[in-house]
């Protein structure tokens, strides 16, 4: 995310010493092209493995790099013993969290970054790691919206038969 003047929000970008990790190999990363996430929970940036995708934004990736960072399911993944030395660098101070507001974008809120009150928000108190709680495990707003009209109008046929 980036602030008002353009810039990016520092907070945001993974920190190297998690890119030395041993956990750091299974990351969920995407790209802005890309047109899938993996799901945010509430663990989101206190854990790496499947708790939610990070944004790489180092520009563009050569073929091997986006190899690398294709999606496989969380119990397809093994451990890569050379990924911190090998592959880790590529990805120093390139990946970033999605903030709280980006994640309620993702998820359908109806989202604002100003005052609007017919808009969405967090309270001006609440942390990043709050939002990443609070957004954690969430549904998409229109995904739920539609299947409680469905199940609302399946309740109101049977009672009418």
């Amino acid at each position: 995310m980036r602030n008002g003047e353009n810039n990016l929000d520092e907070s945001l970008v993974v920190p190297e010493k998690l890119l030395k990790s041993n956990s750091s190999w299974c990351f969920d990363i995407i790209t802005s092209s890309d047109t899938r996430s993996s799901c945010f929970t509430s663990s989101y940036g206190k854990f790496v493995r499947g708790t939610g995708s990070v944004l790489y934004f180092g520009g563009e990736m050569t073929e091997e790099e986006s190899k690398l960072i294709q999606l496989q399911l969380p119990e397809d993944r093994q451990f890569d013993e050379q990924w911190k030395e090998k592959f880790g660098p590529i990805f120093y101070g390139k990946l970033r969290y999605f903030s709280g507001i980006e994640i309620a974008r993702l998820f359908g809120f109806p989202v604002s970054t100003s005052n609007n009150a017919s808009f969405w928000s967090f309270p001006p108190d609440c942390s990043m790691k709050q939002q990443w709680r609070l957004m954690g495990n969430s549904l998409n707003v229109r995904v739920a919206s539609k299947l409680c009209e469905i199940a609302v109008c399946t309740i109101l046929s049977r009672k009418h038969r």
